[in-house]
């Protein structure tokens, strides 16, 4: 979960899973954590039977399992189950709770699809891109979106792009973000298009949509040159760094340690795309 968390509270000895984002929840206070980082996320899915038996079983928490069963069986609020949970552990200040339980209940108050809008938009900032890809095709082909204006429309291909280039999946993302700038005339979501062929090594398809856009030379030339800079990374500049001692390292000692170093590299790359990838 990216940090320790203190846990007065029993430990389960079987965790509560989270679909959403690939979570095990072992505690009270882990589930807080989760409620707290993950608020956008949670939808009345959320409130589930599996949930107040892991509750009242795994925590022996009889009497909490039992108030947030009453509030289903009332079909209460999601907010009024989260505030629930959340009063019963104490992990929380009672600010962060009011923020937690007033951001729900302003949830409480959108359309489905706009509710869903920001779930999406949190899960790409939360890194999960295969779990947004699903959720933005989901809202595409809502009935909603049909009564959705064509900026909206627009900016939610526009996200839909950046999630697939965000997985180095150039050409959908390409097509996504040119449908974008057709529904919401953004020159961003057109840069980001030129930027996909650059991505690919597509001169003549770059070639063909500047120039199908009317982008002149020197927009062209921006471009490439924005590319240039991204390929600068810091990161990117540590594994040349480390090929470079590769390459003039003698057998040995020397040579070991570079080849570990660059398998560090590549291997931490792998498990950002795989957490990337999860549903």
């Amino acid at each position: 979960m990216g940090e320790l968390l203190y846990c007065h509270e029993p430990i389960a000895a079987l965790p509560y899973y989270v679909e959403g984002i690939g979570m095990n929840l072992y505690s009270m206070e882990e589930l807080c954590y989760y409620i707290m980082e993950n608020t956008f996320l949670l939808d009345n899915s959320f409130m589930s039977e599996e949930l107040c038996t892991w509750v009242e079983k795994q925590m022996g928490l009889y009497k909490l399992a039992e108030q947030l069963r009453d509030i289903m069986r009332g079909k209460g609020l999601l907010s009024d189950f989260v505030l629930a949970i959340l009063e019963q552990n104490g992990y929380c200040t009672m600010k962060e709770m009011q923020q937690i339980v007033l951001t729900i209940r302003q949830m409480e108050e959108k359309s489905d699809f706009e509710c869903n809008k920001i779930r999406a938009d949190q899960l790409m900032e939360k890194e999960k891109y295969l779990a947004g890809i699903y959720e933005y095709k989901r809202l595409l082909d809502s009935p909603d979106a049909k009564e959705a204006s064509a900026l909206l429309r627009g900016n939610i291909w526009h996200n839909l792009g950046t999630a697939y280039a965000r997985l180095f999946l150039f050409e959908e993302a390409a097509k996504c973000y040119e449908e974008a700038y057709r529904l919401n005339e953004s020159r961003e979501s057109l840069r980001e298009c030129l930027l996909c062929f650059r991505c690919m090594h597509d001169e003549t398809g770059f070639m063909r949509k500047a120039m199908e856009h009317n982008i002149d030379d020197m927009g062209m030339q921006e471009i490439k040159n924005e590319l240039s800079l991204a390929s600068k990374s810091e990161a990117l500049m540590q594994f040349e760094e480390q090929l470079e001692k590769l390459a003039e390292a003698k057998e040995g000692t020397e040579k070991t340690l570079a080849k570990n170093e660059i398998s560090d590299i590549i291997f931490r790359w792998k498990e950002e795309y795989r957490r990337s990838c999860r549903v």
